[in-house]
């Protein structure tokens, strides 16, 4: 019993971690947890996840233009996009 206990924290220790560092790349931007210093870029801390995942969708495709994002977004998986998502929902 110990040993699952140990072994579920862990795993969840692993996730969390790779979450963040996931995230290392918007924090330059939009803050450590999402919330943006300033008003000229917006905060993502506050974002549904499904508006989050087809914001990004639309970077990495070029429907939205914003020559930095569309690097960035690019640099993701399907899968990668949805743990920031699901990070960064947690961060309400």
């Amino acid at each position: 019993m110990i040993f699952k206990l140990f072994t579920i924290s862990y795993f969840f220790l692993l996730a969390n971690s790779y979450a963040n560092n996931l995230a290392l790349p918007c924090a330059g931007c939009h803050g450590p947890s999402g919330n943006s210093p300033g008003d000229t870029i917006p905060s993502i801390n506050n974002l549904e996840k499904e508006y989050f995942i087809n914001a990004f969708q639309e970077y990495k495709s070029g429907k939205r233009s914003n020559y930095l994002m569309r690097i960035i977004a690019n640099g993701y998986s399907d899968e990668e996009i949805k743990i920031l998502a699901d990070f960064y929902d947690e961060k309400k």
